[in-house]
């Protein structure tokens, strides 16, 4: 008799935290893993549908549909990071997402990644800037309080609410944490731990093919540049600028990262690290509480090493009373 497959795995993201190396890399056949359903997929029958006109029918049957193609002990994968909430509109539809995702596929296993704070909070400011953004850090980080207006919010990166929800949904078993540092220390033990979460029975080690890196973003010191020039780009966050020579990434904006790159301006400006200089200012124990949470919580074994905790024992007053 054939084994079944394992349920589906649900990588529901961060943003910038090895997603592109996750899906490129890791899930594919070749280490037992295969994507089932793309990005705009994900977008069209999952994220972009209202509350009173979603309906998980749509998605559903085409899950059943590619079922059809996962071999025996294949784990069939959905993999997109938009599922965790857009990071620009402080992650507000993360758990509306969790709650459509558990309608559709409610027996499936959840992966979550996640970024020391003090590093994604920058890596997000610069995906922002590669979007067409033109607002300085210190303006993209404050967000806004006009009504009915939504921008950055740091509650987004409080990783344990957005984990206890995903348990709650799906079964604490069944979520699993993984840190983007623990690639960077041992990419072939976290994939390795992931693949036995996962029941990916035929991974048997990373293939040659997957232990390429996807390439940096460009530098911070080159932020006060690349907004401006996205003042005469189009981009999809300023698709009408008063002036538009060219398009966000490519054009001006393609050329000048280029140029930020070379040895010379790389040796000279390299220590200037405007970005991680206001995450630091202004998040400066922000995350402590939720990561002590996220520790406690977590099922699996987690490694928050390099990440900022309380030197207090945590109680529940050092986390934000604000709710996904």
């Amino acid at each position: 008799m054939t084994a079944p497959s394992p349920p589906v795995l649900l990588h529901v993201g961060y943003h910038k935290t090895a997603t592109t190396w996750l899906q490129m890399r890791l899930f594919r056949p070749e280490h037992g893993f295969r994507q089932i359903v793309t990005h705009q997929e994900v977008s069209d029958l999952i994220e972009r549908p209202v509350d009173m006109a979603f309906d998980p029918a749509p998605m559903r049957a085409l899950i059943s549909e590619r079922m059809t193609d996962i071999a025996a002990g294949e784990v069939p994968v959905i993999s997109s990071e938009i599922l965790s909430g857009h990071p620009f509109q402080a992650g507000r539809d993360g758990a509306v997402l969790a709650r459509r995702l558990a309608r559709i596929v409610p027996g499936a296993r959840i992966l979550i990644g996640i970024r020391a704070q003090h590093r994604i909070l920058p890596s997000v400011y610069m995906q922002y800037l590669l979007r067409g953004g033109t607002m300085p850090p210190g303006t993209f980080f404050e967000g806004t309080t006009v009504p009915g207006y939504f921008g950055f919010d740091p509650v987004h990166f409080e990783y344990h609410r957005l984990t206890a929800l995903y348990q709650e949904l799906f079964g604490a078993r069944n979520v699993f944490v993984l840190t983007q540092e623990s690639l960077a220390r041992d990419m072939d033990d976290a994939a390795r731990t992931l693949a036995a979460f996962a029941e990916a029975s035929h991974f048997d080690g990373l293939r040659n093919s997957a232990r390429k890196v996807q390439s940096a973003s460009y530098p911070e010191y080159g932020t006060g540049l690349l907004r401006r020039i996205n003042h005469v780009q189009a981009g999809t966050l300023n698709p009408v600028p008063i002036v538009r020579l060219g398009e966000t990434p490519g054009g001006l904006y393609r050329v000048a990262g280029y140029l930020l790159k070379r040895p010379l301006l790389s040796s000279l400006l390299k220590d200037r690290r405007p970005v991680t200089d206001e995450v630091a200012r202004r998040f400066a124990g922000h995350y402590a509480g939720s990561n002590a949470e996220l520790a406690r919580i977590a099922v699996h074994p987690l490694d928050l090493t390099g990440y900022e905790m309380p030197s207090v024992p945590f109680t529940s007053e050092v986390v934000s009373s604000r709710r996904i």
